[in-house]
């Protein structure tokens, strides 16, 4: 049986009062971006916290030289202190990881992270590394690298320390130290049986000058200035790299910004670390174009320079030609990462040319696995050639496109549509805390998430489209929308929850050898639910009663049922659990709701 069961369907245009879909892009944006698509140039920023990175440095490569450029986080932040909340710990570090990917959205990054857990400051880099499991986190960079396959790595700071402290150090040393072993195949194996291939980057970096990062501007230094405009807006870079660093609003950088235009020179120094050094730019030797990978490649490069020439920003959707040729060359190519990145690019590009903008719009942002939700699919196209829709995919399942919706123009058509979600779909939780961690680092049963900054999309959903002759997919997730605080919109992921949340009175409670307290159990309602209570006990001890029914006739509705538990004689520490069954499953979440205005909504559902 298909997970997604239609229930309801119907297709109508778009009325005024509709929530309005993603613009898109200026043709100048669109423009950049193919340039971007021309250039194979690959650079790994890495440093051990959020607001560690350089921020005009990833907006230089990223935006004014169009490489693939990305942030490596050791860790999410959760150990420092938080300057607008009561959020601390895990809660943090969730927070900074969204804050990472806003300030990525604006400077064009990607963002990567190991599982490090952040422990507040540290004197020396050997206590960080003794806390943290040097192999475990050392092989969290190798993966990255041989995930990413930069060409060039920069450190933020210097492996041999200096005026800073030891989170910072670890994270020049391991970057140092992963890069010289990501090529190795005997180093973590267990990579490349996963599918990993190893990867040579061409140099290590120092980012020097500040604490920690080799003074101001040590002799030999290269020097190279990653100031200047964005080509696509005209805005400068510092002001651009200043909106990125302003999103760090936990950490109080909220009124963080570049004084003035913010396209001034500047001028910034790189120490070698490891590899071949370089006297002009950080890539030299290195071939950022496509014919580093062979005559295919050269093919890519040539269809995509006579693409750029031919762009004409009054009319984007001319250039589809011509990009479709481009897909068809690329798909001649390796699946390795660069391409596949790449690929993704280009068909933004595509998606971009068409005028194609798309919308997959819940009516609940929380929704219980197996019951019915109510979705609208939005589909626009602002080009002078047909569209058509000609297929929709739903996490897994297929949702017809009637014939009335299959046309699409400017003022776009919606199928609103009624399923099932899987009954099977756990409850929504980052996956670096789905489980207790260890002493320093998390645990993460699935490798290939390693380095992820968030989960994979629980609700996905796939658009197909025919436009010049051409098929092609744009992909999509379930989220729900709401008013921003200061106008415009907040979009949130759609999370699986339990039907019932459960809370303890503390996080740790003292029993007496021996001893009976009271414990109770707060049981609140997400959905209406009749059930049992129980507590999930350890050897030994025991519950009074062991069960307790309770009936929530709403959503919000709570209760408070009680146990009296005896402590076994034994002195140790135990874990308590509390559990109420509704429907036949087990419920064991906690509901913490973070929700700041500067970030989406935020739920976490921990044991």
């Amino acid at each position: 049986m298909r997970p997604f069961i239609p229930l309801v369907l119907a297709a109508a245009s778009l009325s005024a009062a509709s929530a309005p879909s993603p613009a898109v892009p200026d043709p100048a944006e669109i423009l950049q971006q193919l340039r971007g698509f021309a250039t194979t140039g690959t650079l790994l920023h890495v440093a051990a916290h959020p607001d560690d990175e350089n921020t005009q440095l990833i907006t230089y490569f990223a935006r004014s030289r169009g490489y693939r450029t990305a942030y490596l986080s050791l860790t999410r932040g959760d150990g420092g202190q938080n300057e607008i909340g009561r959020e601390f710990d895990e809660k943090l570090g969730l927070a900074r990881t969204h804050e990472l990917l806003a300030a990525r959205r604006i400077d064009g990054g990607r963002q990567f992270f190991t599982r490090a857990i952040d422990f507040g400051y540290s004197k020396t880099v050997d206590e960080t590394l003794r806390f943290w499991d040097r192999r475990e986190v050392l092989g969290d960079v190798v993966r990255v690298i041989r995930t990413f396959r930069p060409d060039v790595i920069v450190t933020r700071f210097s492996p041999t320390g200096g005026g800073t402290h030891g989170h910072h150090t670890a994270s020049g040393l391991l970057g140092l130290e992963a890069a010289r072993l990501a090529g190795d195949p005997a180093a973590y194996p267990e990579q490349l049986r996963e599918g990993l291939t190893a990867w040579q980057p061409k140099r290590v970096m120092l980012n020097a000058g500040g604490p920690g990062r080799g003074g101001g501007s040590p002799a030999g230094a290269l020097k190279l200035d990653i100031g200047g405009r964005d080509p696509a807006t005209g805005e400068g870079l510092g002001a651009i790299a200043g909106r990125s660093r302003g999103q760090h609003i936990t950490q109080g950088f909220g009124g963080f910004g570049s004084r003035g235009a913010g396209d001034g020179p500047n001028e910034q120094s790189f120490m070698l670390l490891h590899g071949e050094p370089a006297k002009q730019d950080l890539f030299d030797g290195v071939d950022v174009t496509w014919s580093r990978l062979g005559a295919k490649g050269a093919a890519v490069a040539r269809l995509t320079e006579d693409a750029i020439a031919a762009f004409r920003r009054e009319d984007p959707s001319a250039s589809l030609p011509a990009l479709f040729k481009i897909r068809a060359a690329l798909a001649e190519l390796p699946a390795e990462p660069l391409v596949e990145d790449r690929r993704r690019q280009l068909n933004s590009i595509i998606q971009s040319a068409a005028g194609i903008t798309v919308r997959s719009e819940s009516t609940q942002a929380e929704v219980v696995a197996g019951e019915a939700l109510s979705v609208r699919f939005r589909v626009s196209a602002k080009t002078g050639l047909a569209v058509r829709w000609t297929g929709l995919k739903a996490w897994g399942g297929d949702v017809p496109v009637p014939a009335a919706a299959a046309k699409v123009g400017e003022a776009g058509v919606a199928v609103e549509h009624s399923g099932r979600v899987p009954a099977g779909l756990p409850v929504s939780q980052p996956y670096w805390l789905r489980e207790e961690g260890r002493s320093g680092i998390s645990t993460v049963r699935d490798s290939s998430l390693i380095g992820r900054p968030e989960n994979p999309p629980v609700l996905p959903v796939t658009y197909e489209f025919e436009v010049a002759g051409e098929k092609f997919r744009v992909e999509d997730e379930l989220a729900a929308f709401s008013a921003g605080a200061k106008g415009g919109e907040r979009r949130r992921r759609v999370d699986i929850i339990s039907p019932v949340s459960l809370r303890l009175p503390a996080e740790v409670v003292l029993f007496a050898p021996g001893a009976t307290r009271q414990v109770d159990v707060e049981i609140e309602a997400s959905r209406a639910a009749t059930g049992r209570a129980r507590l999930r006990l350890p050897a030994g001890w025991t519950a009074s009663p062991e069960a307790v029914p309770f009936q929530l006739a709403r959503a919000g509705e709570s209760v408070r049922v009680k146990f009296a538990v005896k402590a076994t004689t034994e002195v140790r520490s135990a874990a308590l659990v509390a559990e109420a069954e509704v429907g036949g499953v087990a419920c064991t979440r906690q509901r913490v709701v973070i929700d700041y205005p500067h970030l989406p909504v935020l739920l976490l559902q921990p044991e």
